[in-house]
């Protein structure tokens, strides 16, 4: 996420790309789906090789969540104005793959969350929230508009903002003819469905990334089970499910969490050290990497999305929500899929 831009009332969202305002797309919203593989992507630049466009091949890809940007509140320590922004904005380099629906998805900060809810922006949040990314689709020609994905890690105490939210936005994409989907987090299952017309029951990001005892927080079939014990779960959408593909290190000083890592490559034995095993490696030496000051004693924790996790997930996702569903991968990248058989993605898309 970047945040090195300056703050903006969300008014001007709609302002600051070039589009066809009032410009309804011709075609209707998408009939529910069954098998249907789709994908993640979460860069802030839009641009294909010939690998990604493989995997798109290969895999029958139909549809592409792709992330345009997130709203999030920031205050100017200069100026000291104040608003929701958005931030990390992706930037097209590729066109869009025929026969591939673009799904513009964005991510919604609770901290955003929060400034709606004090300043009564719900209505003007959702509708300039809508008209930018419309005007992005436009602008960079990435067909209709058949359906939005909002993300938010909401909780009991902003569900009703972010409830509110929802159904604004939604009621301006039915003027769109587009229909609206929510990601879904494991503990959300616990609490009212959003009011959209589908979610996304995201499977990763299961365990405490914080943890430093912990083993795997982007996937453990453990905790996975903590909420599906395996009967029908009754929620009030229909539901597609998401898969992780991704790697990441997560850097701990002492007991303090510092940050990730994109790297998974700890090889290097002049500057790591095993650190007993399962992933975990102990920095030998001072440097820089990805812009962190890394020093002797800090602790790096590699994680994967380890693929009988996955399957294992799958089975329970499968005991507790029968019937039509599509699978999504998060996210496209190359350099995750290498670490998976052709055989081990198909697998992922067929559960």
């Amino acid at each position: 996420m970047n945040y090195n831009v300056p703050v903006v009332s969300l008014l001007a969202l709609a302002l600051i790309l070039p589009g066809c305002a009032g410009k309804k797309p011709s075609a209707p919203a998408p009939e529910p789906r069954d098998g249907e593989n789709a994908v993640y992507y979460w860069k802030t630049r839009f641009d294909l090789d010939d690998s990604d466009m493989s995997f798109l091949k290969e895999n029958d890809i139909k549809r592409i969540y792709l992330r345009y940007f997130d709203v999030d509140y920031e205050k100017n320590p200069v100026t000291l104005e104040e608003g929701i922004v958005p931030v990390g904005t992706v930037s097209f380099v590729s066109e869009r793959p025929t026969g591939v629906e673009i799904v513009p998805t964005v991510f919604i900060t609770v901290s955003a969350l929060t400034y709606i809810r004090v300043h009564d922006l719900v209505r003007d949040a959702a509708g300039k929230m809508v008209q930018r990314l419309l005007n992005m689709s436009s602008y960079n020609e990435t067909g209709p508009v058949r359906e939005v994905q909002l993300d938010c890690d909401w909780t009991e105490s902003t569900q009703e903002t972010y409830f509110a939210l929802c159904r604004a936005v939604r009621e301006v994409l039915k003027g769109e003819n587009a229909i609206l989907s929510s990601t879904i987090r494991l503990h959300q299952l616990r609490l009212p469905a959003p009011p959209v017309d589908r979610g996304v029951l995201m499977l990763y990001n299961t365990g405490a990334m914080r943890d430093p005892s912990e083993k795997n927080s982007i996937l453990d079939a453990g905790s996975v089970k903590l909420y599906l014990t395996g009967e029908p779960v009754r929620y009030a959408l229909p539901l597609d499910f998401a898969y992780p593909t991704y790697s990441w290190g997560l850097w701990f000083r002492g007991n303090e969490f510092k940050g990730i890592l994109h790297r998974n490559d700890y090889s290097d034995g002049s500057r790591y050290a095993d650190a007993g095993g399962e992933g975990s490696f102990r920095v030998s030496k001072e440097h820089m990497l990805e812009g962190h000051h890394l020093i002797p004693g800090d602790l790096i924790r590699l994680e994967t999305s380890e693929m009988q996790a996955i399957r294992e997930t799958a089975s329970l996702v499968s005991a507790a929500f029968p019937g039509a569903h599509s699978n999504i991968i998060y996210h496209l990248d190359s350099e995750n899929f290498r670490h998976y058989t052709q055989d081990e993605i198909t697998d992922i898309y067929h559960y």
